[in-house]
């Protein structure tokens, strides 16, 4: 499991929070963090998720069916699932406690969600 057993689920009550500050704001307001590219600077994305995909589903908060979070330095980082349908699924990681809010990474799974979250995070959702 690696460093992945300090991952802690969001509650649903988490969720709702998270997801009503994010219907607030416009994706423009949003920061893209360096690491999020492939190179460090604009260009590539180091996950192959492209920025017009994201800004697409930035919005889509009722996707989002599940989430964890993770002390990243003083803050914590935010993962959250976006479900497009059984076998495939979007994680976004957010750093929710900064302002403007980052997202950190944006990672497409193809694969059945239930599996892949049992087997990267050892957690049954």
């Amino acid at each position: 499991m690696g460093n992945y057993e300090k991952n802690i689920p969001l509650t649903k009550e988490d969720l709702e929070k998270i997801k009503k500050v994010l219907t607030n704001i416009n994706f423009e307001e949003i920061k893209i963090h360096k690491h999020y590219w492939l190179s460090g600077i604009d260009g590539l994305p180091k996950h192959g998720f492209e920025l017009k995909e994201l800004k697409q589903l930035f919005n889509k908060t009722e996707l989002i069916t599940h989430g964890f979070k993770r002390r990243l330095g003083n803050n914590f980082g935010y993962t959250l699932i976006y479900e497009i349908s059984k076998n495939r699924f979007v994680k976004i990681c957010y750093f929710l406690d900064e302002f403007p809010i980052k997202i950190f990474n944006a990672i497409p799974i193809n694969r059945n969600l239930e599996k892949a979250v049992s087997k990267r995070y050892g957690l049954r959702i």
